[in-house]
């Protein structure tokens, strides 16, 4: 019992958890929530260490059957029945009343006028007849069987039923997997042992009094239920296109969120990693992309209610760029260890029931709930260890080549971005001071031979191995009246950066309750605490690492850190400025962090009215909590080039630059506080009833409101100082800054004041959705064969208020299935042909927008320069016509079993979406844009999977999963909006660039090659050409361009997509004896990625910048054009910008950097998991007096093959790295 309290103390003590004197905030009727579970819960734990036996009791209960009279006092007085349902149902109804009396007592009364007796044997009531013998020749005839019951691994199985067939006498096994069965002998006797995910077996009883039993896994019974949030269905009833997992079998400790491990494990959902930092989300799609403005990810849904978007910073500078990638998303809260399955729905006929949100497919979880068990204690916890980069994955320079670099450049004319620094830390820097006389020759070589010796190990100074380790804790158990549920997680993730980490500490109860035989109630309260640490000011560790030159030096002769002089820009300072720069220095004094708090509580009361009538209440509260802060400190950089002009430290009070500096002490301190509470309830009416064997209805009528209510404060404090106590310094008042060198103050040019007061410097806002819905579902089967699925949904939303004819959105679909192997003439294929079902559906799904409002708002701003008077702007224009996205889908499949042990299944969908798009206007309408519908977007695609088991027996067992899915998109319609060369060239995340290709398309120039005597690029299509293919020239020696060309994409080449189109992952396990070795694989095909840049100008990059080995291999003379496609340093000789069609003009450089040599291929094929598990055999276990044990050793990220042009760059993330993970875990039952 005391195990009991002192667990949920620690989850509430962790609902209450103080980090750096900031109270984590939470609603104060989900405290009640869980004070209320926990009593409950305390309560029941008593009410189970009582025993039943023995005891007396009161009933009082009127016409109802014995079965009601019998689970009464099974709840009462703790005593199991059995009997024969027919003796029952002839027996009638009575009425009973009792006071005070025992478990005889109240027998003999209930069964005084009927045709029973009874008899008991330990705490077990065998009711028998009387006209066929007395009860003392019955129990002459009593028999007892022992036994235990196992499944393939030798594990026990606790709550297997154990019945006499033909009968309800039975059992069922305990915790440990035994059972006793005292029924009344009858020959001949069949004993049927039966357990979900089993094959049943039935055997003869011949006297035996053991008979242990050995149940095998029914693989095609193990995918029998489906969850689909709002109800849980036969897997034969659902005609959708849905896919269930098992969390376990996605578990990888590499990541901390179920996201993470989705990659390939899934036909048809797209799983896409956008950055190697611990604390970051991936992209999700499932069956393309649906929408061009509104939100892309999936829907996710836990435990039957809808989660609610992350909370955005509505921000963009360089303080708060790395702050939005470590928000997490919707179920970043979410411990994976507490998941019990995912399930993905993906047509319409699946998500159609969720109306509004579903067109991008809907994510399905399922927490772990408490079973009829002993208590139950398990421990798991992973150690890892991520193995941080090395330059030898790289084709990057070392300092010898950038050096001898720099020399070749320099003496052949080249032309740089910027005019170098005299300075003795760049070879540049040492040739100005040459030049302006400040080092000899021998003093300059000697110089410039100590920096090609140099070699800076960046990567070992900015990134580390790392070790993260996570823990959790869980307890279950219970008994048939209360199952319980609890966990406690912490997570500590150290990314490969220094400086990136995330915690995570979370605590969950689930407790159900049967509070009537009728009523059962479920609740679960979750609290998560989140924090992960990043950057700001720019700081961004491994591309510095990467795009450093190792030339450069990080301390100096004395061992301090070395400051890089670079040339900088200060607005109040007419002349460029020198600052000191040093990568350590900048993360030293700035850095991001965002802390998190939730609480998510559900409430689930089920009532069978009836047997085929079921009453549901769902109620769900979300309260969530972010605290973000981003700060850059007085002696960075940042701040120095930005707000002051000079290096801190160096000018004293009062000076000419101290004068123009607005911030002469001080830095820069962003704070945001998001507070997000919504609410979900639902009213379910379900009629579950079999009519004559061969009709089967399920009918689901239910409601839903969902609120949510979000607030956003931010806000900007200049002349913070945290390292002096945290005080804030003024900055330099308007009217007493003295710009130096022609600098000017004025308006547009007020630094700290301009950011402050019009560049978000202080904000706050609040959003409030509201949204009702009604929706039905019903499957009908017939004979088991034939199934009609349909759902309608009707929503409405605040979104639409002005027009009452699009506040609601009618979504509906429909579906057929055929279970071709049911049929009768199929049944000599049976233990061949075990499934084959044909499925088609057809749904419309809807979307809102909720960034897009049909009304006019007008937002009231401040004051209007030289007006002096308050005015008001237009923030959208309105647009009566505005209605919701609309997709509409088919989908045909065919499910396919053979053998028992290969599984098929193949999908064809299609989907044509009706999305918002941007529409530019005429500015005199106060707005350069506005919102309207017509975007059109197709996507139809192919989804294979195949699962198979090649070898299942005792000692040896393989399984081999595979899926793969191909999907094409293309756009109907092309934006009407201004599309312009650039558009084209890297693409658009909010443009329909042009009909007939896909959505995250992309052009490029056509590169010819290089000039033969200049080394300089040539691109095709643009300028007229003779027939010897060499250019045509006017009289005054330009270039012609070609009259062929009627837009933009006439004279670049179709590149191809920047998201993958196919998908597929192969999974496989091989068990030997308690060993068990597992693979994961994920593939990713189609899409294709610029190469880094080589140019970000046609200039040198500054002398502090590493470079590629490409360079190395450049064109340098004629006749390297054959052997090179790199083209010449740039030395001015020529003009450098050519004349485009449209009065474009660009460089030639900048041409090739975006031209079709620089496009690769983004394909590859990822291991991302091996794993090999021992599970310690049941008989040492029970010698150490555990109940189970395991260990792993796993390896994530194991390697990618891609395109070789990568260099080592992971092709997912372009100019990254994923890790290597090594862990080991540990999980422990007790």
């Amino acid at each position: 019992m005391l195990k009991h309290i002192k667990v949920f103390n620690i989850v509430y003590e962790v609902m209450k958890i103080r980090k750096n004197g900031v109270i984590q905030r939470v609603n104060k009727c989900l405290f009640s929530m869980m004070r209320l579970t926990m009593f409950f819960s305390l309560l029941m734990f008593f009410s189970m260490s009582v025993t039943a036996r023995g005891q007396q009791t009161t009933l009082k209960l009127k016409d109802v059957s014995l079965q009601e009279v019998f689970s009464e006092i099974k709840q009462k007085m703790g005593y199991r029945f059995v009997y024969n349902d027919q003796m029952l149902r002839d027996a009638g109804k009575i009425s009973v009343e009792v006071t005070s009396s025992d478990v005889r007592e109240i027998l003999s009364r209930c069964l005084e006028k009927t045709t029973l007796d009874f008899y008991i044997e330990d705490n077990v009531v065998v009711i028998v007849t009387k006209k066929k013998s007395n009860v003392q020749d019955e129990k002459k005839k009593v028999v007892t069987v022992r036994g235990k019951i196992v499944d393939s691994n030798q594990e026990a199985l606790p709550g297997v039923t154990v019945l006499i067939e033909g009968t309800q006498l039975g059992t069922t096994t305990n915790h440990e997997g035994h059972y006793v069965l005292v029924v009344p002998e009858r020959r001949p006797m069949r004993i049927v042992y039966s357990f979900i995910g089993m094959v049943p077996q039935r055997i003869e009883y011949t006297g035996q009094e053991v008979i242990d039993v050995v149940l095998k896994e029914d693989v095609q019974a193990m995918e029998e239920v489906v969850v689909t949030g709002y109800q849980t269905m036969r897997k034969s009833d659902v005609v959708g296109s849905v896919t269930t997992i098992k969390a376990s079998d996605v578990m990888m400790p590499a990541y901390s969120s179920i996201d993470q491990m989705l990659q390939g494990r899934v036909a048809g959902m797209m799983v896409m990693n956008s950055s190697s930092r611990v604390g970051t989300s991936p992209k999700i799609r499932i069956r393309g992309t649906s929408t061009i403005l509104g939100n892309q990810d999936p829907l996710w849904v836990v435990d039957g209610i809808i989660q609610p978007d992350p909370l955005p910073i509505d921000q963009s500078n360089m303080m708060v760029d790395d702050l939005k990638n470590i928000l997490g998303n919707q179920i970043s809260w979410l411990n994976p260890a507490d998941i019990e399955t995912i399930t993905v729905l993906k047509d319409a006929s699946a998500t159609a029931i969720y109306g509004t949100k579903a067109a991008n497919g809907v994510i399905v979880i399922t927490t772990k709930r408490g079973k009829t068990d002993r208590l139950t204690v398990n421990y798991s916890g992973t150690f890892s260890f991520r193995a941080r980069p090395r330059y030898g994955l790289f084709n990057l320079m070392n300092s010898q080549e950038r050096i001898q670099f720099s020399r070749e450049t320099f003496s052949d004319g080249a032309i740089y971005e910027e005019v170098p620094v005299a300075s003795l830390y760049s070879y540049e820097g040492i040739m100005q001071m040459l030049y302006d006389k400040q080092l000899t020759m021998p003093e300059a070589e000697v110089a410039v031979q100590r920096l090609a010796n140099t070699n800076t190990d960046w990567l070992k100074l900015l990134t580390r191995n790392s070790f993260s380790h996570s823990h959790n804790i869980s307890v279950s158990g219970g008994s048939d009246k209360v199952v319980y549920n609890a966990s406690i997680a912490y997570s500590d993730q150290a990314g490969i950066e220094v400086g990136n980490d995330a915690k995570n500490m979370s605590g969950r109860v689930n407790v159900g309750i049967q509070l009537h035989p009728k009523l059962y109630a479920d609740l679960s309260v979750v609290g998560t605490i989140e924090e992960t640490d990043g950057y700001a000011a720019d700081v961004n560790p491994m591309d510095y690492a990467l795009n450093t030159s190792r030339a450069v030096p990080a301390y100096d002769e004395n061992g301090n850190l070395l400051f890089q002089p670079k040339r900088s820009h200060y607005e109040l300072n007419g002349k460029d400025v020198i600052l000191g720069y040093n990568i350590l220095n900048e993360m030293d004094h700035s850095y991001s962090e965002n802390k998190t708090s939730r609480v998510n509580g559900t409430l689930n009361l089920a009532w069978n009215v009836l047997p085929w009538l079921k009453y549901e209440f769902v109620g769900g509260i979300n309260t969530t909590n972010r605290l973000s802060e981003s700060y850059a400190g007085e002696q960075t950089y940042y701040v120095a080039s930005l707000y002051r002009g000079y290096d801190f430290g160096t000018e004293e009070f009062g000076s000419d630059l101290y004068k123009a500096a607005y911030l002469p002490y001080g830095g820069e301190l962003f704070n945001s506080s998001s507070d997000l509470t919504s609410w979900n309830i639902q009213n379910k009416v379900t009629i579950q009833k079999t009519f004559k064997e061969d009709h089967r209805i399920n009918l689901l009528v239910g409601t839903e409101v969902i609120s949510s209510k979000t607030k956003d404060r931010g806000n900007t404090t200049f002349g913070y100082v945290r390292e002096r106590g945290e005080v804030v310094v003024e900055p330099t008042p308007l009217k007493d800054l003295v710009p130096v060198n022609g600098g000017v103050v004025g308006y547009g040019n007020l630094g700290v004041f301009e950011k402050l007061y019009k560049e978000g410097g202080w904000m706050r806002t609040t959003q409030t959705a509201n949204q009702f819905s009604v929706f039905a579902t019903l499957a009908y089967s017939f004979k088991n064969r034939y199934v009609l699925n349909a759902s309608l949904r009707n929503d409405a939303s605040n979104r639409f208020g002005q027009d009452q004819n699009k506040r609601f959105d009618p979504t509906y679909s429909f579906g057929l299935s055929w279970n071709v192997a049911q049929e009768p003439w199929l049944h000599n294929w049976n233990k061949v042909l075990n499934q084959l079902t044909l499925r088609a559906s057809y749904g419309i799904q809807g979307n809102a927008v909720n960034s897009i409002s049909p009304d006019l708002i007008l937002s009231q701003a401040g004051v209007k320069n030289f007006y002096g008077d308050y005015m008001s702007l237009i923030s959208r224009l309105p647009n009566p016509k505005l209605t919701w996205e609309r997709t509409k889908s088919w989908n045909f499949g065919l499910d396919l079993q053979l053998l028992q042990w290969i599984t098929m299944n193949f999908e064809y969908y299609t989907k044509k979406s009706n999305n918002l798009v941007s529409q530019d206007i005429a500015l005199e309408n106060g707005r350069p844009s506005m919102e309207i519908n017509g975007g059109r977007i197709t996507n139809s695609g192919v989804e294979y999977s195949l699962n198979i088991t090649p070898i299942r027996t005792k000692d040896w067992a393989w399984t081999i999963g595979l899926n793969s899915s191909k999907n094409w998109n293309e756009a109907k319609t092309r934006s009407i909006d201004v599309i312009g060369l650039r558009d084209f060239l890297e693409g658009s995340a909010t443009k329909v660039l042009k009909e007939g290709y896909d959505l995250s398309s992309f052009w490029s120039f056509s590169f010819k090659g290089l000039n033969h005597d200049t080394g300089l690029p040539e691109f095709n299509g643009i300028y007229q050409t003779n027939e010897d293919g060499s250019f045509k020239r006017d009289d005054q020696g330009e270039l012609i361009l070609s009259t062929d060309i009627d837009e933009i994409t006439d004279y670049l080449v179709y590149s191809g997509k920047s998201e993958p189109d196919f998908t597929g992952g192969l999974t496989t396990r091989l068990r030997w004896k308690d060993l068990t070795f597992g693979a994961n694989f994920s593939l990713l095909l189609g899409a294709k990625k610029r190469l880094p840049s080589l140019f970000s100008t046609s200039k040198i990059p500054s002398s502090d910048r590493n470079l590629s080995k490409e360079l190395i291999n450049r064109w340098k003379k004629p006749g390297d054009e054959l052997f090179t496609d790199i083209p010449v340093i740039y030395n001015g000789r020529v003009e450098e910008f050519l004349d485009l069609p449209f009065g474009e003009s660009q460089s030639m450089y900048y041409m090739w950097d975006m031209s079709d040599a620089r496009v690769v291929d983004a394909s590859f094929l990822r291991c991302q998991q091996m794993s090999l598990t021992w599970n310690m055999n049941e008989k040492w276990c029970s010698q150490i007096g555990v109940k189970s044990l395991s260990l792993n050793f796993i390896v994530n990220n194991l390697f990618v093959i891609a395109s070789k042009k990568f260099d080592g760059f992971d092709p997912e993330l372009g100019d990254s790295v994923q890790p290597k993970t090594y862990s080991v875990g540990l999980n422990v039952g007790f």
